[in-house]
């Protein structure tokens, strides 16, 4: 059990604001019950919409979904990889996680560049301008068979082919994705838990989730 005199608890979830991006949508309208209470009509979105969880049906056709996996991929302990630089390599993960990262870790990817944009920002003037994760850096992480990616707003390669190649080698290994988190700056721990439990439906390749971390005080 954790002790939350030692431990606070760091909601990491985006909040979904409807109406609030045309590209990832969420319509809502206000309706009754048969017993007149109130109810939400969801109207539109889909289920890449706020903080979400991806696993191989994403990617892969015939990949795995939601309820094929096991609730304990979708938590466990995590490492910090910050990210100051633009382009994240090998070598910089290396010199950035050897030594703290462990076999079967959440890696948690934030952005320390300064460089942030908004959701509606990377709508209008697109991802450039963000720092880039690389096909070598997914190679280094794979090696310690991570649960999880949780990434902050940074790219996954220059272009569609290399972020193609960072999901496929990741993603064939088991390694499901987090995204659009919030709050990363609160972590103030290398090491901490992670959890980013997906709403459990049949046949979806993404789930909304509510993420949290758990770090020692």
């Amino acid at each position: 059990m954790f002790d939350f005199t030692r431990f606070e608890i760091i909601d990491i979830s985006y909040t979904v604001i409807p109406g609030e991006d045309p590209d990832r949508p969420f319509a809502i309208q206000k309706a009754l019950l048969q017993d007149y209470t109130f109810r939400y009509d969801i109207l539109k979105t889909h289920s890449h919409v706020g903080t979400h969880v991806e696993v191989g049906a994403h990617f892969y056709e015939g990949g795995k979904t939601i309820t094929d996996i096991p609730l304990d991929r979708f938590h466990g302990p995590g490492v910090l990889l910050p990210v100051r630089e633009m382009v994240v390599t090998e070598e910089y993960c290396e010199g950035i996680l050897e030594g703290k990262i462990k076999e079967g870790d959440i890696i948690v990817i934030r952005n320390d560049t300064g460089i942030k944009l908004s959701k509606q920002q990377i709508y209008l003037e697109g991802e450039e301008k963000l720092p880039k994760l690389t096909p070598s850096a997914a190679k280094w992480m794979v090696r310690y068979k991570p649960k999880l990616l949780v990434l902050d707003f940074i790219r996954f390669g220059e272009d569609i082919e290399e972020t193609r190649q960072f999901h496929d080698i990741l993603m064939s290994q088991g390694t499901w994705f987090v995204e659009f988190v919030d709050n990363l700056d609160k972590i103030t721990r290398d090491r901490f838990y992670v959890m980013a439990l997906p709403y459990k439906v049949q046949g979806l390749d993404s789930s909304f989730c509510r993420a949290i971390i758990i770090q020692e005080k």
